[in-house]
């Protein structure tokens, strides 16, 4: 797993602001996934989110 830079990440999307919001979101996701599978995280959610945002594997909408 290659860690994301949040540099790189304000990059590509078109605001802070929005990415802040994108990742928040997709980390609450997670942890409600986690607690209805009953599985715990190894990782923070937060960490989880920009990793999967760094891999493209979700975008930001504006």
């Amino acid at each position: 797993m290659a860690k994301s830079s949040i540099g790189q990440l304000l990059v590509e999307s078109d605001s802070a602001y929005s990415l802040v919001i994108a990742v928040a979101k997709r980390a609450r996701d997670i942890v409600k996934d986690s607690e209805q599978s009953g599985k715990p995280l190894t990782e923070k959610p937060v960490s989880i989110a920009i990793e999967e945002f760094g891999e493209h594997r979700y975008k930001v909408k504006d």
